[in-house]
């Protein structure tokens, strides 16, 4: 008897063990889904940007309002600003959401010199 109740909590440990295993590793997929979606959707705004000639960059960030707004969870800004000479511009985009209560964002900066250079 003593036996089966020792097998018994063992294999309740075990389980419960397994439980959290999966729990957390679903979490972590979720994470991982969503900051992917997040450097996606910002290196898609980098790229549309960098395919304008370099006066119309920061025109067409402005027209995108403060904050684009994408589904419920994203939200996407970009700013376009000088560099170290008048031939390039700094573009940066970023993307923030709320998970779980706290605000996480993917900023991606990079420097081009318009009409896809």
């Amino acid at each position: 008897m003593i036996e089966v109740l020792i097998a018994m909590a063992i294999f309740a440990i075990g389980f419960i063990v397994v439980g959290r295993m999966v729990l957390s590793t679903t979490r972590n997929n979720t994470t991982g889904n969503l900051l992917t979606t997040a450097t996606m959707l910002a290196r898609e705004k980098i790229e549309h940007l960098k395919t304008l000639p370099i006066q119309k960059m920061q025109i067409q960030c402005s027209k995108d309002f403060e904050a684009e707004h994408l589904g419920k969870a994203f939200k996407r800004s970009c700013d376009v600003s000088e560099s170290f000479s008048k031939s390039t511009k700094i573009i940066q985009v970023t993307v923030s959401w709320n998970r779980r209560g706290q605000n996480r964002e993917v900023v991606l900066r990079t420097l081009t010199r318009g009409n896809g250079a």
